[in-house]
């Protein structure tokens, strides 16, 4: 059994974790301000530290560093409701043990806290701290959440980024993929140098390549000077692949030998330039299935995922919804020249119900556009523009039934064509002509309600993935 300080300026917390503690057969201390808790360090050296982050004067931050240079062996958990990516990553990077959200969950404390007094028993060295640069990512555009989910992604971030492993950065449109990369740039030792970023998707296949790796003059017809690609305006920082899921095939190939060889060539010359930054890439297409499917090479995919960071939807980020809002009304109200002063509770109740198929980048600009029609200092239920509630669900199979008519319209269409046709070639075996592109029809047109997503669009027509997938048109 040990004693165990808890630091925070609300009362009923330190009551609370207190009498928690005490349960546990443990000697709880507490203290409301950051000074009170390093006296009473000093007089009691207790191996765990439950700190608060935001308190009056001194903040948690400041006293985890504190702690962390005066009592190297002291385990720290940082506890706050004000969860940004740029506290996890300061908490980490300053030595903390674990970082926590608020409210907290109890069962999931106790189990850390064991966890942690173990550890202490063991642990003799200082603790590791992530080396970086101090800058905050991303100014008005840093990732923000409170919720388990994004917690977990901002602790991830911070284990990452001392090192330069590649990360695959996955999740659905709109969740944030490139603010993700960046802040694991921001804070890791590359974050003074360039962050250079590239959508694979939006760069015409011609031009990738030379994008990419730059050409020497006279490579090809057009190329009247030398230009340096992106992988050397990188160099010494980090390129992002932004939709890598998108690169061609071909492409794939030779990113896969930068990667294997560390070194590459302009076209038109064969002098290896070596690879000196670090590899980022994002996607939301499940590469797994691109894989099976023959459209991404397995070999690159095992290269580039050697850690998944995994953005959840906004729809699986609890109150994160509210915390967004309020940030992105800020925003709009500097933006626009407004004076919203809040969101009233029938509109954030619609923000909340709402499914956000966009995700974050769908509440941005929804909260923007709602800003600037808004007449007064409030934001109404009335300003939102937001489909109804009903349809929206967290299925996006689900989503695509609401447009069921879609589907037998286009069959419609489909049908009538072939029929047109199929009556002056009277020998053809029109029945299975015409139900096989009717087939190939529904299978397209469910792709697309579900963006491309094979398990919904499977789930929507009521047939395995694997039947779907043998449908499919080669």
């Amino acid at each position: 059994m040990s004693k165990i300080l808890v630091v925070d300026d609300e009362r009923s917390i330190c009551e609370a974790l207190s009498m928690l503690l005490a349960r546990e057969g443990h000697t709880p201390l507490t203290a409301s301000q950051g000074q009170e808790a390093l006296a009473i360090m000093a007089r009691e050296q207790p191996p765990l530290v439950l700190l608060d982050v935001q308190m009056p004067g001194m903040d948690g931050l400041e006293v985890l560093r504190c702690i962390k240079a005066q009592w190297p062996h002291t385990l720290v958990i940082v506890m706050t409701a004000y969860g940004t990516v740029a506290t996890a990553m300061e908490a980490m990077r300053a030595g903390a043990f674990e970082y926590l959200g608020k409210p907290l969950e109890l069962q999931p404390l106790r189990a850390l806290v064991r966890r942690a007094l173990q550890q202490a028993e063991l642990r003799r060295d200082p603790a590791v701290v992530l080396t970086g640069q101090d800058e905050r990512i991303g100014g008005e555009r840093e990732l923000i959440g409170q919720s388990a989910a994004m917690q977990e992604v901002f602790k991830l971030m911070s284990l990452v980024a001392g090192n330069d492993l590649t990360v695959l950065v996955t999740g659905e449109s709109g969740v944030g993929k490139e603010l993700v990369a960046r802040g694991v740039h921001a804070f890791s030792n590359r974050g003074e140098a360039p962050f250079v970023a590239v959508n694979c998707a939006a760069i015409p296949q011609t031009l990738l390549e030379s994008e990419l790796f730059g050409h020497e003059r006279g490579a090809f017809t057009g190329a009247a000077a030398l230009r340096l690609g992106r992988f050397e305006a990188a160099a010494g920082g980090t390129l992002f692949l932004d939709e890598i899921g998108e690169l061609p095939h071909e492409l794939q190939s030779k990113l896969l030998r930068v990667l294997q060889e560390r070194h590459f060539e302009r076209l038109g010359s064969n002098a290896p330039i070596e690879l000196r930054a670090r590899i980022l890439a994002a996607t939301n297409r499940d590469l797994g299935v691109e894989v099976d499917e023959g459209r991404f090479r397995e070999d690159l995919f095992h290269r580039i995922n050697l850690v998944q960071l995994c953005v959840p939807p906004l729809r699986k980020r609890g109150g994160d919804v509210d915390l967004l809002a309020r940030h992105f009304l800020i925003q709009a109200n500097r933006e626009l020249g407004r004076a919203i002063q809040e969101i009233d509770a029938e509109a954030m109740a619609r923000l909340r119900a709402y499914d956000w198929p966009g995700n974050v980048r769908e509440l941005e600009n929804t909260i923007r556009r709602s800003a600037l029609l808004t007449q007064g200092v409030r934001l109404n239920a009335a300003d939102l523009a937001l489909p109804s509630v009903d349809k929206a669900t967290g299925d996006p199979a689900a989503r695509a039934g609401s447009d069921l008519d879609g589907l037998r319209e286009a069959a419609r269409r489909a049908l009538e064509q072939l029929v047109r046709h199929a009556q002056g070639h009277p020998s053809e075996d029109v029945f299975h002509r015409i139900s096989g592109a009717v087939e190939q029809e529904l299978i397209a047109e469910a792709l697309r309600l579900t963006s491309g997503n094979q398990v919904a669009a499977s789930r929507l027509l009521g047939v395995s993935r694997t039947t779907l997938r043998k449908k499919r048109s080669p």
